[in-house]
């Protein structure tokens, strides 16, 4: 199969690195990488960028194809200080965005599936506010269909989600333990099935796009 006819989903997380991560720091690695190495496919081109952020915003993971071993570059995810989740959120949609404007049309991605995961409340931004952020996911989100998920513990995550602009319906709760971001990644667990949900939308503008 050629690269015309493989659908293409870029896969954005942007990961919470504060200090109240460190006893899970393994956990996430591992678990994240085992799933993305599950998540490779050969029928779809699949490209990762994930953002750690904690008192500053880190890209950690750039344009990274899952079918080339990529998901060992998270072994630069490394936890401290506070939680500076606007300036994450922001600076991983206006990076990525800036990244996909610069490509030819015809290859751009077929979907976009953004996914921000956090153990705590935002604490320590200081360039963007909660009002930026749901501006841009509902420009994203209405403009170019990009899918958002919301996975956080030790709050309402629905309540925080919907707040930042994303559908309730992609909002989960989850546990801060080496079982709760284990069964996160499973199959059948909340960002599997994300983005497994977005992995078929992207199949099917793919196959729309044939036509």
């Amino acid at each position: 199969m050629n690269n015309n006819e493989k659908s293409y989903m870029h896969v954005a997380l942007v990961l919470d690195a504060s200090g109240s991560m460190a006893g899970i720091r393994n956990a996430t690695v591992e678990s994240l990488k085992k799933f993305f190495k599950g998540f490779a496919s050969e029928e779809d081109k699949t490209i990762l960028d994930v953002w750690q952020f904690n008192d500053k915003v880190r890209h950690i993971v750039d344009g990274a194809d899952l079918a080339k071993g990529a998901p060992e570059t998270l072994e630069g995810y490394e936890t401290d200080g506070c939680t500076a989740l606007y300036d994450a959120v922001c600076v991983g949609i206006d990076e990525l965005g800036r990244k996909l404007a610069a490509m030819p049309e015809a290859e751009r991605p077929d979907g976009v599936a953004f996914a921000i995961l956090t153990d705590g409340f935002e604490n320590a931004s200081t360039d963007f506010t909660a009002r930026d952020v749901k501006s841009r996911i509902t420009h994203q989100t209405v403009k170019y269909n990009w899918q958002f998920q919301f996975l956080a513990a030790n709050q309402d995550a629905i309540t925080a989600g919907t707040g930042l602009g994303i559908a309730a319906r992609a909002c989960a709760q989850i546990d801060a333990t080496e079982d709760g971001i284990e069964c996160m990644c499973a199959s059948g667990g909340s960002f599997s099935m994300a983005l497994g949900e977005a992995r078929r939308v992207a199949r099917k503008v793919r196959s729309l796009r044939r036509k």
